[in-house]
């Protein structure tokens, strides 16, 4: 009799240190869950700005296109601005290879290590960035996508201001173990400018966005 009550207490004893266990447990990750999440968005978005950066500077010093390669400006015998036409053929080459540089740049990316102090993730302040550190492996991933914009602004009298604009739009993912967040970061480069003389005509060729600001 005595025994089947020594066993019973301490089947009660493991099943309480069992529930406690469940219940540190789950504190811990609601309390952790976002710090994780901050400090790993903060780490994602300034590996992929880095890339990105990297990307634009590589396809812009190794391209060649100038102004006239991406846009045709054609004119009447008096010099007046009859269309501006835009060479859709160079501007979807160089947005591809922006895209491309891009996704080659996000997938040199590294696999991250995150240190987070326990204290971090008690409501103390004294506690803050003290107590032994818990460790997180980031592994990032993206997707690149790129819009192209054209510009139009003014800037005298028959003067006109034109930019043409790639977009670079990543949206990258961290994964760590259970956990998970994303990232977007838009990078908006200028591929192409002027300054046209004349009045710019209603009709703008080959669809690309047109803002006049």
């Amino acid at each position: 009799m005595k025994k089947l009550r020594k066993k019973k207490h301490i089947k009660a004893k493991l099943l309480f240190a069992v529930f406690v266990l469940i219940a540190a447990s789950i504190y811990i990750d609601i309390c952790l869950r976002p710090v994780v999440i901050t400090v790993a968005q903060y780490r994602v978005q300034s590996l992929i700005s880095k890339a990105v950066n990297n990307a634009i500077i590589t396809v812009m010093d190794e391209t060649s296109y100038s102004y006239t390669d991406l846009v045709d400006i054609v004119k009447n015998d008096s010099q007046e601005i009859l269309s501006i036409n835009y060479n859709s053929l160079n501007i979807n080459k160089l947005r591809s290879e922006l895209v491309k540089t891009t996704i080659e740049e996000t997938q040199k990316l590294p696999v991250t290590n995150l240190y987070i102090p326990i204290g971090n993730i008690t409501s103390i302040d004294i506690l803050q960035n003290k107590g032994p550190k818990l460790k997180f492996t980031i592994t990032p991933s993206s997707y690149v996508e790129a819009d192209v914009e054209s510009v139009f602004q003014n800037t005298g009298i028959n003067q006109i201001n034109h930019q043409i604009f790639i977009t670079l739009k990543v949206t990258a993912n961290a994964l760590i173990p259970n956990y998970s967040t994303s990232v977007y970061s838009e990078n908006k480069v200028c591929v192409a400018e002027t300054v046209i003389i004349g009045k710019v005509p209603d009709t703008i060729g080959d669809g690309i966005l047109y803002s006049d600001n």
